[in-house]
């Protein structure tokens, strides 16, 4: 039995009917690859895996963003607003990701600049799996 939300759709559907994008799992997955590199590098140094931890963050985060505007609505009838929601998705992702650097870089000492960078590159990477992410199902 699946539940029906108060807009009147059931878990996965949008409001026509229609099934949602997985494209959640996505987030899901940067977060867990976030969650690994942090717990790795904690045996190494602190500062690393603090610098991971905000890097990975400054990738997630404004995918998030992304996901929750661009698929906000569905359905044939929404074209034109699916696309300027995608739009300022997009917008507010590079606006969301440019004030993360630039707040980390400025306000936390000390920083590993390079686990900071190469979390943020790693957890980017995670996009590259996205049509095997999004064809697996979960169980």
């Amino acid at each position: 039995m699946q539940a029906t939300y108060r807009h009147g759709s059931r878990r996965g559907k949008g409001a026509a009917g229609m099934p949602r994008p997985p494209v959640y799992r996505v987030i899901i997955a940067q977060a867990v690859v976030t969650a690994l590199l942090v717990l790795v590098l904690l045996a190494v140094d602190r500062v690393m895996a603090l610098s991971a931890l905000l890097g990975g963050l400054i990738c997630l985060l404004p995918n998030a963003w992304l996901v929750r505007k661009a698929f906000a609505h569905g359905g044939a009838r929404s074209a034109r607003r699916i696309v300027n929601s995608f739009y300022k998705g997009e917008a507010g992702k590079f606006l969301l990701t440019v004030c993360g650097f630039a707040l980390v870089f400025a306000w936390v000492r000390p920083l590993h600049p390079l686990a900071l960078l190469g979390a943020f590159a790693v957890v980017q990477a995670v996009n590259w799996f996205t049509p095997v992410i999004l064809k697996s199902r979960v169980s």
